[in-house]
């Protein structure tokens, strides 16, 4: 067993190379759905597609050239001050991703009630349609912050690179669940974070808002009481719609939004809630 999980673990920079190759599945798989549904005539708003694909080319551009450098040299920065040095196998690489899911689950949680992180989070969830493009349209800024809810995989002893590889495979896992092709998918509802869950997290019904945070388990959900099963046809977007399709503008309109609360606030208190407070704080 352990030849077997040294075999699959190899060298870090060739585990990224996979996943960049298995990227590119995703993206073809993306694109299919696209022409799938053209040929089919089946409603799409093109429109959002198109806004959708846009954000993702820039966000995967930034990612590669700035905010996966960044972040490593945040995580190695963090790393020296660790006692522990955790070898690269097939079992720290299984814990890793694991552990990577389970502060996800936080991270995202965060992301949806503090409104600083949901300045850059509700640019995922501003899309009004939803098909596996929306899994592409990610702000351009959300990286450049994500990495400092892995600091704890830092000082446990985990190397910065492998820690960033387990934050992509709990990413890339959720590229099949943006969609509304699949229906429930029986007793993995309750284990993993399947395309019906994640409908749920996408909807702005009242039922549904705030739920299933989960990367690739929901297990975290239940556990910590944020699970909610689809049982209503989803309305998707924001409570409140940005209605622009335009990608600069869905990237920074909450952060503008922020910076006018801000100005307007005239306590202290009101200040730090514009940054800090849930995302539907109102200045009084």
């Amino acid at each position: 067993m352990d030849k077997f999980f040294q075999s699959i673990a190899g060298n870090l920079l060739d585990i990224e190379s996979s996943l960049a190759t298995l990227s590119l599945v995703f993206l073809a798989i993306v694109l299919t759905e696209i022409a799938v549904d053209f040929f089919s005539r089946q409603w799409r708003d093109y429109r959002e597609t198109a806004a959708n694909l846009g954000i993702g080319i820039v966000q995967e551009f930034i990612n590669a050239r700035l905010a996966n450098v960044f972040a490593i040299a945040g995580l190695s920065l963090i790393a020296t001050f660790s006692p522990l040095k955790l070898p690269i196998n097939g079992w720290t690489i299984v814990l890793a991703v694991l552990i990577a899911d389970f502060l996800y689950y936080w991270n995202h949680r965060a992301e949806h009630r503090i409104r600083l992180f949901w300045a850059h989070h509700s640019v995922h969830h501003s899309s009004t349609d939803f098909n596996l493009t929306v899994a592409l349209r990610l702000s351009w800024v959300e990286n450049f912050i994500l990495w400092i809810f892995y600091i704890p995989m830092a000082l446990l002893g985990f190397h910065p690179l492998l820690i960033l590889i387990a934050v992509e495979i709990v990413g890339l896992y959720q590229v099949w669940i943006h969609n509304q092709k699949i229906g429930r998918l029986g007793i993995l509802e309750s284990i993993l974070n399947t395309a019906s869950n994640h409908r749920v997290h996408h909807g702005a019904n009242l039922a549904y808002i705030d739920k299933n945070y989960g990367g690739i388990l929901i297990i975290w959900d239940r556990l910590f009481g944020t699970y909610q099963a689809e049982t209503e046809k989803v309305i998707y977007g924001l409570t409140k719609n940005i209605k622009t399709r335009n990608p600069i503008k869905i990237n920074f309109i909450e952060y503008w939004r922020i910076a006018s609360d801000w100005q307007r606030s005239k306590r202290i208190k009101d200040k730090f809630l514009s940054l800090f407070g849930p995302p539907e704080w109102n200045p009084q």
